[in-house]
């Protein structure tokens, strides 16, 4: 795996970034962090950026997880990382913490997208029943269109596709949506957590479902809740949430 960006000294902070993205979508926090005494790097995940993209992969959380550890190991850390994730980064990080606890010091899930283990409230039936339909329209999108101008009724789904995903990365992006985020582990996977646990939404943010984190804790043998975190964001790491999330991740590097 890639790391385009590796910068700074002492508490290690792996940064997971979201579907079709790239580990350069950190850059704000990590000028946030500049004058910190922490090492940030930023991975390009399994598939994406200039990470290999093996068509036969089924690009599960499990094998991202894999990618991660092994990137991990070769920065011989002198101890248990901080772990930050955005989207479906947050999905790979908790799957992360719960299957090697002994690599996590803290998880900060900025924008967690939870679709399953959630309340049966109607409202909450309503948008997955979108996501869904997003969903399948993603499926029958083809890959050599993602740059040209889109017809109107494509517009919608060319918009959520990232402008960073091309034919060779079209496989890993629809696995990764398919078998990471969709088949999702997170429900199983964050009762199981032992370290510490941030989760921050943003109030503008379409895609994500909030405030159902404690819902699926409950399960937790975990005595520490999570600290859920709600600022004014939509789905992107802007100049303002990296400023909140730097502040979480230098109290994390100060808990006992």
């Amino acid at each position: 795996m890639a790391k385009p960006i590796d910068v700074g000294s002492g508490q290690l902070v792996v940064l997971l970034h979201g579907i079709g993205r790239n580990g350069q979508t950190w850059q704000y926090l990590s000028e946030a962090l500049a004058d910190q005494p922490v090492r940030i790097v930023a991975f390009d995940l399994l598939g994406f950026g200039e990470s290999p993209k093996p068509d036969w992969l089924d690009y599960t959380v499990d094998d991202h997880v894999a990618a991660v550890v092994h990137s991990i190991k070769r920065l011989q850390p002198v101890g248990p990382c901080i772990i930050v994730g955005h989207s479906m980064g947050c999905l790979i990080a908790v799957r992360l913490a719960a299957k090697r606890p002994d690599l996590v010091k803290n998880l900060l899930l900025y924008q967690m997208p939870l679709l399953k283990g959630l309340p049966n409230k109607r409202s909450y039936r309503l948008r997955l029943n979108v996501y869904q339909r997003l969903y399948e329209r993603i499926l029958q999108y083809q890959p050599e269109a993602i740059h040209s101008r889109p017809k109107l009724r494509e517009r919608f789904v060319h918009r959520y596709i990232s402008k960073g995903i091309d034919a060779d990365s079209w496989q890993a992006y629809v696995n990764s949506l398919t078998n990471t985020v969709y088949e999702q582990t997170a429900p199983e996977d964050i009762p199981r957590v032992t370290a510490p646990m941030d989760v921050i939404y943003g109030s503008l943010d379409l895609l994500v479902i909030r405030g159902t984190i404690k819902h699926i804790h409950h399960r937790s043998h975990s005595e520490k809740l999570p600290v859920v975190h709600t600022i004014l964001a939509s789905h992107r790491i802007t100049k303002r949430a990296s400023r909140f999330l730097a502040e979480r991740i230098m109290s994390a590097t100060s808990d006992i």
